[in-house]
């Protein structure tokens, strides 16, 4: 029954991919939204900690790595930010979200972001990924229910596909570990500000070790929490935190 369930609002959400409402406030206000979003990006409320960070460190011109796009709030607040001069790459593997994603895109006209349909990880390749949970908390799992692509960003950036980013946004329900093991030299030659969820207090701790490691310093955002994730914004020492 459970999964007949699923299955339907799968396809409704599919189908209502068509309605738009404007969001009413924050830093999209304005822009067009699926409806059947979650009323928190309609309201512009959405995790205000995150989003004060987009404000306060995206600029004119920056280029923007969104890891875990999911239905692309973020990818349209960076886009806004980073403006015609600016890029957005937006990683994505649901196919689901990639349809909100893309449409969202489409509709308020943002040719700056460009989205990858594939999952961030260590090295490239395709891995399973479970999509029978809420549309934010897909994640990579050898008991996943669809097989997906894989990227590294370290991968695509030597070959050239992707400029160097002024700002990395991580949010893969457990994927973080993978995806920063593939980024070492990106991040060493780039020195990005950093945005990452981290989704336990293993996969913390080897944030933070990491972010060590490359002479970064970091603040959590929320201290109180509140989801159970932990958002930790890096700067490189030369940068000041906000």
């Amino acid at each position: 029954m459970k999964q007949q369930i699923r299955k339907f609002k799968h396809a409704l959400k599919y189908l209502l991919r068509v309605f738009m409402i404007k969001i009413r406030n924050g830093p999209l206000k304005g822009e067009k939204w699926i409806a059947a979003t979650a009323s928190k990006f309609i309201l512009g409320t959405y995790e205000p900690f995150k989003t004060a960070a987009y404000l306060q460190n995206l600029h004119e011109g920056d280029v923007v790595y969104d890891v875990g796009a999911h239905v692309g709030y973020y990818a349209a607040i960076a886009a806004t930010l980073v403006g015609k001069r600016g890029q957005v790459f937006a990683f994505e593997p649901r196919p689901l979200n990639i349809i909100y994603l893309k449409r969202h895109i489409q509709v308020n006209q943002m040719s700056n972001v460009q989205v990858i349909e594939a999952c961030v990880g260590d090295k490239s390749r395709q891995c399973r990924f479970e999509t029978r949970t809420g549309t934010g908390t897909g994640h990579i799992s050898e008991q996943g229910d669809i097989t997906v692509d894989m990227v590294c960003l370290d991968e695509l950036f030597s070959e050239g596909e992707l400029p160097k980013p002024n700002f990395i946004k991580i949010d893969v329900e457990g994927g973080e570990v993978l995806v920063l093991e593939g980024a070492r030299r990106v991040i060493q030659e780039s020195q990005p500000i950093i945005l990452v969820a981290t989704h336990s207090d293993s996969k913390h701790k080897f944030v933070t070790d990491f972010l060590d490691s490359f002479g970064y310093k970091y603040r959590i955002l929320d201290k109180k929490g509140g989801s159970g994730d932990t958002e930790i914004l890096a700067l490189p020492k030369k940068q000041t935190i906000k």
